[in-house]
């Protein structure tokens, strides 16, 4: 999350919220927060209720690699990237310019 940390400003001059979404517990979000100084909220999804909502989804919390959604105002998901690495980050430049081709319509 490291590269969304720091991608973050560039997301909001796109007029776009970032919400985290981990399978993780909200202990253990907290401590990341608090450590990392997140700008951004994180959310959990214990027991993959929020995955279910989105199909998808399920593979990012059934095998833990960071995954990366733009999900527009209707609930659509608009952009996916996944990663096949528990370490490497997605890429932020591609859903910036998906974000920035949206705003533009």
């Amino acid at each position: 999350m490291t590269q969304l940390r720091h991608d973050y400003p560039e997301f909001q001059r796109v007029n776009t919220e970032v919400l985290v979404v981990v399978p993780n517990g909200p202990r253990m979000i907290e401590r990341h927060i608090s450590k990392n100084n997140t700008p951004y909220p994180i959310l959990t999804d214990k027991g993959g209720k929020t995955a279910a909502e989105y199909f998808q989804v399920k593979k990012f919390f059934i095998a833990g690699t960071p995954s990366l959604f733009v999900i527009n105002n209707s609930g659509e998901i608009c952009y996916t990237n996944y990663q096949n690495s528990l370490i490497k980050e997605p890429d932020n430049q591609e859903p910036l310019a998906v974000l920035s081709q949206m705003n533009r319509l």
